[in-house]
């Protein structure tokens, strides 16, 4: 004969998995864009967004082709952009290596005043325009 509890095993777990699933949501919603510097998509570099809520953690991206996508908290958030490319005139390191320097602005990225709001609902679409001029 067939142990009652084992037989309702199976649908104890099933009922486990879908409240799992109705319940994990971790509360971060999607952003996407663009960024740009002068005009040009940014080939390689990061962006964040830092919560003006202070108890809340900051969340990250890559940006790959002037595009980056990430999932953050809902709210106003001030934004962070790097990047960095090989010095033009520095003396290679290794054959085919120059020294990298980091050529955002601060403005854009350890003093930035970029600010966006991320909403719940989204779209939650920013693009960046970044300039070398002031």
């Amino acid at each position: 004969m067939i142990d009652r509890r084992l037989s309702a095993f199976p649908a104890l777990c099933v009922v486990a998995a879908l409240i799992v699933a109705g319940c994990s949501g971790d509360g971060l919603v999607a952003s996407r864009g663009t960024v740009t510097y002068d005009g040009e998509p940014i080939a390689a570099g990061a962006i964040s967004f830092h919560p003006l809520d202070k108890g809340v953690a900051p969340q990250g991206g890559r940006i790959i082709a002037g595009r980056y996508q990430l999932r953050g908290r809902p709210g106003r958030q001030r934004v962070e952009i790097v990047a960095s490319r090989p010095k033009p005139d520095a003396v290679e390191i290794t054959p085919g290596m120059k020294p990298l320097e980091q050529f955002v602005p601060a403005r854009y990225n350890a003093a930035s005043t970029l600010e966006i709001e991320v909403t719940a609902a989204g779209p939650n679409v920013f693009d960046f325009g970044l300039t070398s001029s002031p």
